[in-house]
């Protein structure tokens, strides 16, 4: 959680080093522009992959609209090796469900410092709020049944149980086993933060992020057998933004699709 933090208080203190001199923006600047940009992160229980879309609404205003696909762990969860099969797969014991969320999100994204020169940096903040659906798929391990002289007798792909013995347990199950179980559990969410736009070029986006969400669940989402009572998850992100910006102006959309191209030529 530390490095987390460390990371958000670098980017914070752009916006206290940012002037205004450096070499001279001469581009030609889309003033309607839309923005169609991918990312990942990198969470303090995961990770996570967004695509966003902004609509122009003013100069410093767009309309976005989120699609957040992520991967989530528990903080107690601590993987372990086979002491007798160093081949076998490595396993989080007591782990009972593996997670993931899909959310759409839809809010804003307010410029708070614009850069006018090739060096400098865009400051932006953005907060947005939607719906997710959380994934929970069981895991499966392989159990060893042993002799009392310590021979193999059994193996049994099973699903976590707490009167299975750890020794029992010969590494993780196929992936694929339990997807035929597979919960799918609706929520809320909610998230806000600051992105630092730093591409030399106006036609496409280059930007840190870091940010923090919150997701609500009616339900427990356990993903540790020992934790019934997980409804609520908390995350701190930062992570890497990149796309390009759409002109919806009237005259970009009256160019042929050859002018289009000689533009990004110029640009880039």
């Amino acid at each position: 959680m530390r490095k987390y933090i460390f990371i958000l208080l670098i980017c914070s203190s752009f916006t206290l080093t940012v002037k205004g001199q450096g070499e001279i923006d001469n581009q030609r600047s889309a003033l309607f522009r839309n923005e169609s940009t991918f990312a990942g992160f990198l969470n303090s229980n995961g990770w996570s992959a967004n695509y966003r879309h902004g609509y122009y609404r003013d100069v410093k205003n767009q309309f976005i609209v989120d699609i957040d696909f992520a991967y989530v762990k528990d903080p107690k969860e601590v993987k372990t090796q086979v002491v007798y099969d160093y081949n076998s797969r490595r396993y989080v014991y007591g782990k009972e469900n593996l997670m993931w969320e899909l959310k759409g999100l839809a809010g804003w994204q307010k410029e708070l410092y614009r850069k006018y020169d090739k060096n400098g940096i865009s400051v932006r903040l953005f907060y947005a709020g939607g719906l997710s659906l959380g994934f929970l798929k069981p895991i499966y391990y392989e159990v060893y049944t042993f002799s009392p002289i310590g021979e193999t007798v059994d193996l049994e792909l099973l699903k976590f149980d707490p009167s299975i013995h750890q020794s029992q347990i010969g590494g993780r199950g196929p992936f694929h086993m339990g997807f035929n179980e597979l919960k799918v559990l609706p929520g809320a969410t909610a998230k806000v933060g600051m992105s630092f736009e730093y591409s030399k070029s106006d036609a496409v986006v280059h930007a840190l992020e870091a940010g923090f969400s919150l997701t609500v669940y009616p339900k427990t989402m356990s993903i540790m057998a020992t934790d019934y009572s997980k409804f609520l998850f908390f995350k701190l992100s930062v992570g890497y933004r990149f796309g390009k910006i759409v002109d919806i102006s009237e005259a970009a959309r009256a160019k042929s699709r050859k002018d289009k191209r000689e533009d990004r030529k110029e640009q880039n």
